[in-house]
This record gives C-alpha cells, structure tokens and sequence, in this order.
C-alpha cells in the first residue's frame, strides 16, 4: 500500500494574477521499502529521488500558471503508483446583478 499526499493542493489566483506561487509540502509512506521519485507529470527529469525507503517528504517552491501533476513512480518504471493535482484556478468576477431589489421586503 502506497499513501501519496501535497499540501497545499489550490491556490486561487486573483484577478490581474498570472502565476502561483507557492510552497508545496510533498509526503509519502509505503508498507515495504520501495525506491521512488517524484515527477512532476510533464517532465522526464525526477524532483527528488528516496533509495529503499518506507517514507518520504520534500518541500519546494513552485511557480505555476495552470494545473500540475505531480506523480510517484518506481526507479526505473514508467507508470505512476500515485499522482496528485495541485490546481490553480482563477478567482471570477462577480458581475452579476442581485437578485431583488434592494427595497423589496420579499
């Protein structure tokens, strides 16, 4: 069993923001010792590497301006034993008008 966690996991841009820019806390635990790296989904090059170990964490910054993947993979394996999401979304505009008038009693 392989537990897989980032923290924090969104970060709201506000309007005029374009990029995100935070500290992300990654954490891992397995049942066995396990030799493992830490992707970022589009790039073939590991974040960080664990040798035959049954924990693991690493803190980075990240600069993001779209939603990134961040996966878990066996040395020397191609598919993923977990993935995760850090999302950025941006905030919307509230344009709307309300829906009563102000000097409505219903």
């Amino acid at each position: 069993m392989l537990e897989f966690s980032i923290k924090p996991r969104l970060c709201v841009l506000s309007a005029g923001e374009e990029v995100c820019r935070d500290t992300l806390e990654v954490r891992w635990s397995a049942d066995r010792a396990r030799s493992l790296c830490l992707y970022r989904a589009d790039d073939d090059q590991p974040l960080r590497c664990w040798e035959q170990a049954t924990k693991g964490s690493f803190n980075f910054e990240l600069s993001a301006r779209a939603t990134t993947r961040f996966q878990l993979r066996e040395q020397g394996a191609g598919e993923p034993l977990g993935q995760q999401d850090f999302r950025v979304v941006h905030e919307e505009r509230k344009y709307r008008h309300p829906r009563r008038n102000p000097w409505s009693f219903f």
